[in-house]
């Protein structure tokens, strides 16, 4: 079947201060009641091995942040973007979290084997080649210690042109093959939307890039609102008046174990 696809256009360039401006604008607050906290536990932050993570492709440095803040951890956070790693610092800066300018295929400063955990959010959908993806999970691998555990979180795949509490990835009634681009929109915290474009890959795609870069074994979850209530209090998950989110996932974490 021929897939019905968007007008091809090129992914958007995440280096600039303007978009780095913009995606600290998104409204993320499902994101922090379902993604993250899935990262987090999937990773097993909690446990007392768990002593120092990767964040790769950081962006402006809140999840760092919560990383370190609540769990007692060392963060080497990561992004290619100077404007992100500006904002990381001036307003989500925290003592045990360290800053790197680099692409996610060039973690030289890091040595084999030297993180417990690795995790990369919203990333991977920026990265337009197959090759490219596969050597950053490669180098992921390369200084995971033995055990450790990569997780990648990004919207279902699954679920194109589902409109949820703050985005949409894909166009209501069109399909997208691996590596194509696919169109965005993410809410801001002022209610308005911005358009961005990425790249679409399935989860297939991440659990062959994780296992084609030596990873032992890989497994996917689905985080759901029911699964909230153990990451936070009742009054917060109470108050959240789920919507779509009640019955369609919208985020997939695929983790990888070396």
């Amino acid at each position: 079947m021929t897939a019905l696809v968007d007008a091809p256009r090129r992914p958007t360039v995440w280096d600039t201060a303007e978009i780095a401006d913009d995606f600290v604008m998104w409204d993320d607050t499902v994101g922090w009641l379902l993604g993250y906290p899935s990262v987090f536990e999937q990773l097993r932050l909690p446990e007392p091995e768990v002593r120092v993570l990767l964040d790769l492709g950081c962006g402006p440095g809140k999840v760092a942040r919560r990383a370190a803040e609540d769990h007692d951890l060392r963060v080497h956070a990561v992004d290619l973007s100077p404007a992100m790693l500006a904002i990381a610092a001036a307003r989500y800066g925290h003592p045990r979290v360290s800053r790197h300018q680099a692409g996610g295929s060039d973690l030289s400063f890091l040595d084999d084997a030297s993180v417990d955990a690795a995790m990369c959010n919203f990333v991977f959908v920026c990265v337009p080649h197959r090759d490219q993806a596969r050597a950053i999970a490669a180098e992921v691998h390369r200084v995971l210690r033995p055990g450790g555990r990569f997780a990648i979180l990004n919207a279902h795949p699954l679920h194109t042109g589902v409109t949820f509490d703050s985005f949409r990835i894909g166009r209501p009634g069109a399909t997208y093959r691996a590596g194509e681009p696919m169109p965005v929109r993410l809410r801001q915290t002022d209610g308005t939307w911005v358009d961005i474009v990425d790249t679409y890959w399935p989860a297939e795609s991440y659990h062959a890039m994780l296992r084609e870069s030596g990873f032992a074994r890989t497994w996917q979850t689905v985080p759901l609102p029911a699964d909230a209530q153990r990451w936070h209090a009742s009054d917060v998950t109470a108050e959240r008046r789920w919507t779509t989110e009640r019955t369609t996932p919208p985020f997939l974490v695929v983790i990888g174990e070396k």
